[in-house]
């Protein structure tokens, strides 16, 4: 089943009672694999591992990864006094080996705490952290194969309303041509009165050969036939959908082209507006 490239999902990894990570996923629709990583400090040394990990999980779209810390009120406020006191000795002794005076701002002092926080790191379990990341990745991935499903759906009906156009072609093309090749004759008959009548059928009939449509018929049926495997695929296909789309715009182009018809016209631009429709979903596709 195909995977929209549109996707959601996020949990949380408790490290106490204070402390906890918020960990999110999200995507859009992009051309290419775009991955965007926001992070805590403490936790950079696993943005390797993270980044090693999604990519498995995710193979195309604007990928944004949000882990961010979440810190109890009233255990910031505690441990945070304590920090601070910390933080001002530490930087006071290193101020004094430094023979310069001692000054700090508050959002020095701050940074300075961040910097060197290691209540995070100590009870920190990459393991559990690792696992949970995978867990969210395949939550995520459903919510995406939810959304691809319901584009099948969509560019399914479209492909089928495609195939009853060409059926419905098929089946009032003879006639058509038969008329064209009537009102042919009669326009050149009346420009051309004395034209040897058994010319007169030979380059009407070359002139419909080179307006026959059935090769465009057969082409689109068969283009139809592998976007139906396609979205049936488990592997990412948005790109081979989207070449596809093109080959299906061709044909229909051409179709149109060779019009003999007002009804064959009409059906050419029907079919038309029902790729570009499904060009739009596909964009949406991984």
């Amino acid at each position: 089943m195909i995977k929209s490239m549109t996707g959601f999902a996020n949990g949380v990894l408790k490290i106490d009672s204070e402390l906890s990570y918020d960990i999110e996923l999200r995507s859009v629709n992009n051309r290419y694999y775009d991955f965007n990583l926001r992070i805590e400090d403490d936790l950079k040394y696993l943005e390797t591992k993270i980044k090693a990990l999604l990519n498995l999980k995710i193979k195309r779209g604007k990928i944004d990864c949000r882990i961010i810390k979440s810190i109890n009120s009233r255990y910031e406020k505690k441990y945070f006094k304590d920090e601070v006191k910390k933080a001002v000795s530490i930087m006071r002794s290193i101020s004094e080996l430094a023979h310069q005076e001692f000054k700090a701002t508050p959002m020095e002092i701050i940074n300075f705490i961040h910097l060197n926080q290691t209540h995070a790191t100590i009870k920190f379990n990459e393991k559990k952290f690792i696992t949970l990341l995978k867990t969210i990745a395949n939550k995520f991935n459903q919510d995406r194969a939810r959304e691809g499903k319901n584009l099948s759906i969509i560019l399914k009906a479209n492909v089928n309303a495609i195939n009853k156009k060409i059926i419905s072609i098929r089946k009032f093309y003879k006639t058509d041509a038969k008329e064209y090749q009537h009102k042919l004759k009669e326009k050149i008959t009346n420009v051309l009165k004395d034209i040897d009548q058994q010319r007169l059928h030979q380059e009407a009939f070359l002139f419909l050969q080179k307006s026959d449509i059935e090769e465009e018929l057969n082409r689109i049926l068969s283009h139809n036939q592998e976007i139906i495997q396609l979205l049936d695929s488990s592997e990412p296909v948005g790109k081979k959908l989207d070449f596809m789309m093109q080959e299906l715009n061709r044909e229909a182009n051409t179709l149109g082209s060779k019009s003999i018809s007002a009804r064959i016209s009409g059906s050419a631009v029907d079919i038309k507006v029902l790729i570009e429709q499904m060009r739009e979903q596909i964009q949406n596709i991984e």
